[in-house]
């Protein structure tokens, strides 16, 4: 929409209550104003929200005297034939983690393709839950008119050292619309990850055998151990130990969880979902801190990321993970296009949730060797 098109437009939303700067015209731009004793914010909400219901996003600028509504035309949606790169992502991520899968169960996939099959549980399990997290920004970016693309999945394989995969991630190409918008998207993937992980988990503990029973199954894939000494283990949670005790399930040693499907999926659910709830930068949780505290986020960015980077001292699990977040994710969240939106109560209290559940969720040593 060129500019001349976007001032026809807006005109007829924007009516009277707001006056066309035409001196931005000759930067490229369409900029209205108003004086704050002519208009109050309830009534620039109202302009911002059927601009966008009409494709056109606007961003809101505050001056001791005036409020500044900047429009943007909007941005291009996914076309259908963008989502050949999804697809064969996902595909590749379904063969990478179906074969983890399979190795985890003591199965060989390379020599024995027919293997790979064995390697379903994990995987759909796994990718059910990576999956579902990025739908869940998808489904409230679209409902908020924000262009995004489908998931791309990231496949990664290295025998009996990976999940087999990366993880997943969407892409989001036009600009956040207001801290509603923005905790709206942002939340959206942890809870639903989070609710898939329980899921899987308490699953996976309702199927399982008694002590011996374990470690017949163990048996079968390498000679059981009765400690952990130079094993590979996964970290406990405050959530994950609260199930295994309340399921009555402690006898599962967490070095030998990788070899159940469901729980171990159920177990990199739970610590996707507590990476991504860390409140920095352009992280799910850093979405939900700025959304609930504005610029005041960058405080608590700070805090977590001086933790994250004292961590490193007990577990060098952390060390890429802030060297990303120190070069690439970085601290400071970006403001949306209007920041003085605030937050209803139901919202503010999923914020907090969030907060709980990162805490429960996360592991101070992921992995380590006992």
């Amino acid at each position: 929409m060129q500019v001349k098109e976007l001032i026809e437009y807006s005109k007829n939303i924007i009516a009277d209550r707001m006056v066309l700067d035409y001196i931005s015209r000759l930067y490229g731009s369409v900029v209205y104003r108003q004086y704050k004793e002519n208009i109050s914010e309830r009534e620039i909400e109202d302009i911002q929200q059927t601009l966008l219901s009409h494709g056109i996003h606007s961003q809101l600028q505050v001056t001791p005297r005036e409020y500044l509504l900047r429009l943007i035309a909007e941005y291009s949606q996914t076309r259908k034939g963008d989502y050949n790169l999804n697809i064969l992502l996902l595909v590749a991520t379904l063969l990478t983690t179906s074969m983890t899968g399979a190795m985890l169960l003591g199965f060989d996939p390379v020599t024995n393709f027919s293997n790979i099959l064995r390697g379903l549980p994990y995987s759909l399990s796994l990718l059910f839950v990576l999956g579902a997290h990025e739908f869940g920004h998808y489904w409230y970016a679209r409902r908020h008119r924000i262009s995004a693309t489908l998931p791309y999945f990231i496949p990664f394989f290295i025998p009996y050292f990976s999940f087999g995969t990366f993880g997943a991630f969407i892409r989001i190409k036009s600009p956040i619309p207001d801290r509603r918008a923005l905790l709206d998207v942002g939340i959206a993937g942890p809870l639903a990850s989070f609710c898939l992980s329980l899921i899987l988990i308490i699953i996976g503990f309702w199927q399982l055998p008694d002590l011996e029973g374990v470690k017949l199954y163990v048996s079968q894939i390498h000679p059981w151990a009765d400690n952990s000494s130079g094993a590979l283990t996964l970290g406990d949670s405050i959530l994950f130990d609260l199930m295994r005790r309340l399921m009555g399930v402690q006898y599962l040693p967490m070095y030998e969880i990788y070899h159940f499907p469901y729980i171990f999926a159920g177990w990199i659910g739970l610590l996707v979902t507590a990476l991504n709830l860390m409140p920095i930068g352009q992280l799910d949780g850093g979405h939900i801190s700025y959304a609930l505290l504005n610029k005041k986020a960058r405080y608590i960015a700070l805090i977590a990321f001086i933790a994250l980077a004292l961590l490193n001292f007990y577990s060098t699990n952390w060390l890429v993970w802030t060297v990303l977040i120190l070069f690439v994710i970085k601290l400071r969240h970006p403001p949306t296009m209007n920041d003085q939106l605030e937050l209803n109560t139901g919202r503010r209290l999923l914020a907090w949730c969030s907060y709980v559940i990162f805490i429960v969720c996360f592991s101070p040593m992921p992995i380590y060797i006992s």
